[in-house]
């Protein structure tokens, strides 16, 4: 089975015009005001889903500041997994600054979500603010045993949209704080995974903790998946494409690269993901 961890879809609403909800969305406009930054839906998703072998796949909208645009978002991806329910996995996704954050999530996960996330702090990173915002998204992931999904990145090299300005340091703080949360860490956690090669502490602090491969062939030569997995363990490494930014056959062929075994890919393709989510 292949599992896809991390892909964003959106209702048509956004879709056919994106410019009304650029306003008092600086994360969202940064990202997407760019006409050829593309916007997909479930139908869309699944029919390439359909066409590159992915059997499910993590959904979610963006970390929206705006209620009535993380409402709408939210409501279309539980809607698309209502449509699709053998293939399509909910996520909560909104901006945790919002007053309204526990009842947003509280709402989805009654309606059916099954993880929350991406969660994202791109303008000033993990800093303290972020940290506190975070406290209630991390307890109602603990309280209902789902997995949390965060927006990480590298702390060094090129610069790009979306690129948080976080350290690795802040990182690792926030998951000393919150070790009970089920944490996916999105981007392969930054490059934090590395550390495990150490003798002491880190990779039980990092017990709770799994990466995905989002924007994996932007960032990283294939063979480094080998040297993740050698550092925190293949079982720690999930399938992630972030897709529509890259398809998930350039995936395929960057894992045919990588130095893992069979059994290994597989595992990374859908095995961990299965069991993170379904036990």
């Amino acid at each position: 089975m292949i599992i896809d961890a991390h892909v964003h879809i959106c209702p048509p609403e956004i879709r056919q015009d994106r410019s009304p909800f650029l306003e008092g969305e600086p994360e969202f406009a940064a990202i997407y005001k760019d006409p050829g930054a593309k916007l997909i839906g479930a139908r869309e998703l699944i029919s390439t889903m359909d066409e590159q072998g992915v059997d499910k796949s993590i959904v979610f909208g963006f970390p929206w500041r705006k209620k009535e645009n993380f409402s709408l978002n939210n409501d279309y991806v539980l809607q698309a997994a209502n449509r699709f329910p053998d293939r399509l996995i909910p996520f909560c996704c909104l901006f945790p600054e919002h007053p309204e954050t526990g009842e947003e999530i509280e709402r989805c996960l009654t309606r059916g979500a099954q993880g929350i996330g991406e969660l994202a702090f791109y303008a000033n990173g993990l800093d303290n603010d972020a940290l506190q915002l975070l406290e209630i998204p991390a307890k109602l992931a603990k309280e209902a045993h789902i997995p949390l999904l965060l927006h990480t990145n590298e702390p060094i090299g090129h610069i790009y949209p979306g690129k948080s300005p976080m350290s690795l340091t802040q990182l690792y703080e926030l998951i000393k704080n919150y070790p009970d949360t089920k944490w996916i860490l999105a981007h392969l956690g930054g490059g934090l995974p590395f550390y495990g090669f150490m003798k002491k502490e880190v990779r039980e602090i990092l017990s709770n903790c799994w990466f995905d491969t989002a924007a994996m062939p932007f960032l990283y030569r294939p063979e480094a998946l080998r040297a993740f997995a050698d550092a925190i363990g293949v079982e720690k490494l999930l399938l992630g494409t972030d897709h529509p930014l890259l398809p998930p056959k350039r995936y395929f062929r960057e894992m045919a690269q990588s130095l893992l075994t069979e059994k290994e890919k597989n595992a990374i393709l859908g095995e961990n993901s299965y069991k993170l989510l379904f036990g």
